[in-house]
């Protein structure tokens, strides 16, 4: 009896500059997962860059198709390893986190650019969105607070210069 190949989900961003971050990665999975096949996530512009790097197998994600939908694909082609390439340090990336533990896999690793892949457990992986998402919401409610400031800065300051009709043309 033959069985398939184990799969590996990359998980990267796929920007202009990362291409020798991407291919570090996927030579680091094949060496450390003998056989294995790269499958990855990408858009339709990301798409043809992914190709050229190698990847096995690619969900392209169109507009108009839900997170979910792309998550369930990926799922269902059931990833031992989700590998997230992170360009620099671990900060930002939360999406591909994200990605990563929807996908299904019982293994996530950070890919570094000067390191081999560090596997990290699924709770250590859940801690960093959920920090990287409550950052987020300070950040959102910081910047509510300050536009609700300003308006009201301006409401008062027109209602001091005579009302909305002070000044008009």
């Amino acid at each position: 009896m033959s069985h398939s190949p184990e799969r590996v989900l990359l998980l990267t961003f796929a920007r202009r500059g990362e291409e020798q971050a991407i291919e570090r990665a996927r030579r680091l999975l094949l060496a450390q997962y003998p056989g294995c096949r790269i499958l990855a996530i990408g858009t339709p512009t990301s798409a043809p860059v992914l190709r050229a790097m190698g990847v096995d197998e690619l969900i392209i994600f169109r507009s108009g198709q839900s997170k979910r939908q792309v998550l369930r694909e990926a799922a269902r082609r059931r990833p031992k390893v989700a590998a997230i390439v992170y360009s620099g340090s671990t900060e930002g990336h939360l999406k591909l986190e994200v990605a990563a533990l929807g996908s299904g896999a019982k293994r996530v690793c950070r890919c570094l650019s000067d390191d081999n892949p560090e596997v990290v457990g699924r709770l250590r992986l859940f801690w960093s969105v959920a920090v990287k998402a409550v950052r987020a919401g300070a950040c959102l409610a910081a910047g509510t607070a300050v536009c609700v400031i300003a308006l009201c800065y301006l409401r008062m300051a027109q209602a001091l210069a005579g009302g909305s009709r002070a000044g008009g043309c």
